[in-house]
């Protein structure tokens, strides 16, 4: 009987005890972590070492105006945080017709995806690609909208507003000040909730950081 009272009062005091230090220990655990949000997500770049980089944001919210959908898109890389405000045309025409070609009069949309600074994320985003690329460090990300030219590799209109899960392909095309417009791939995926880009190859590199970061 007294072994089972002992026990008993060990239990409650080791109860007493995790109720008092729990909080203590999860204010340490969360403090200054402002990458808690994206710690289960897929990494910025699989492969740091790649011939051909793809870029991997994980939407984490998502908003409705009347006309687009706004994600805010969010990764990880080197343990720190990188994202972009991505805003969506909800209606983009096929750029594909039946037979396979390209719609060359209603496959091209000026700003049917449009890109914009969420702050600090933002600005890492453009420095990790001057890490990945091996280029100069050009500083922030411009605070102008990045609207690039955007050709719908989909042989269906894409429709947003009825909340179907699917994957879409673009082809963007980004204006700079540096030379010719910075060819990249691009996919959303609502199911997987991502927004991909692929370089089209290497010799767009110095255009792309060009068209994201500020003058």
């Amino acid at each position: 009987m007294k072994n089972k009272y002992a026990l008993l009062g060990m239990l409650a005091m080791l109860g007493l005890w995790t109720s008092c230090q729990s909080p203590q220990q999860k204010d340490a655990s969360t403090a200054d972590s402002p990458n808690l949000e994206v710690l289960d997500s897929r990494p910025f770049v699989n492969d740091p070492k790649a011939t051909k980089f793809k870029f991997f944001l994980n939407i984490l919210s998502e908003e409705n105006t009347d006309s687009t959908v706004v994600y805010i898109a969010k990764s990880l890389f080197d343990n720190d945080t990188v994202g972009l405000k991505i805003e969506v045309l909800k209606k983009i025409p096929a750029g594909v017709t039946s037979t396979g070609e390209p719609d060359q009069e209603n496959g091209f949309v000026p700003g049917a995806i449009r890109f914009s600074s969420i702050g600090p994320a933002s600005d890492n985003f453009v420095q990790a690609l001057q890490t990945l690329f091996d280029l100069k460090d050009t500083g922030k990300m411009t605070n102008e909208v990045v609207a690039p030219l955007v050709f719908s590799s989909n042989n269906e209109a894409i429709d947003l507003s009825t909340k179907k899960q699917s994957t879409f392909s673009f082809k963007l095309f980004l204006e700079n000040e540096t030379g010719a417009e910075a060819e990249v791939f691009a996919v959303l995926d609502t199911y997987r909730k991502s927004f991909e880009i692929t370089e089209k190859d290497s010799s767009f590199r110095a255009q792309l950081i060009a068209a994201f970061a500020a003058n």
